[in-house]
């Protein structure tokens, strides 16, 4: 196998130099999806592509933290308590029978994590999202994702406190 360097603006990022999370803000809209929640530390956003129904990102929003390890404790557990909102709003709007979280930051070290909706049937039960899956995403359109993301509100609004 061969290695690879990094990037080498990564480290700068990774340290909040010019963080595009961070530049972003708690913006409504940006250019991969629309938000649909807004927490107190987190912004969850339904993607414009992905693999499947209701895949969304969400975005760590209470300072810059480059990756999972350096959140305080309290972070922690702010952060996955409304991940986990987020993820039984997209259970409940769309069936999903399980969810996949992936906590990367190798292209994007500002924490945030992907939450992937798997149904029935699957391209690979069992296993995680094959390639061919991702590759065959197609954008929303515009009526789509509108309408998705208010079904997403919807459902959010009905988990209870």
């Amino acid at each position: 196998m061969q290695l690879s360097a990094w990037p080498s603006d990564f480290f700068e990022r990774k340290a909040g130099v010019g963080c595009p999370q961070c530049e972003e803000g708690r913006a409504p809209e940006n250019a991969h999806g629309v938000r649909y929640f807004e927490g107190t530390t987190t912004d969850a956003y339904l993607q414009r592509r992905g693999p499947a129904l209701g895949y969304s990102v969400v975005v760590f929003r209470g300072r810059h933290v480059g990756d999972a390890q350096s959140m305080t404790p309290q972070e922690h557990a702010a952060f996955w308590t409304e991940v986990s909102i987020v993820a039984k709003a997209i259970e409940l709007a769309f069936g999903a029978v399980h969810l996949n979280f992936q906590l990367l930051g190798n292209a994007d070290p500002h924490v945030h994590v992907h939450i992937v909706p798997r149904y029935d049937p699957d391209p690979a039960p069992c296993w995680p999202l094959p390639a061919k899956a991702w590759e065959a995403s197609r954008e929303l359109t515009s009526d789509e994702l509108h309408a998705q993301v208010g079904t997403l509100r919807e459902a959010l609004a009905n988990i209870p406190a």
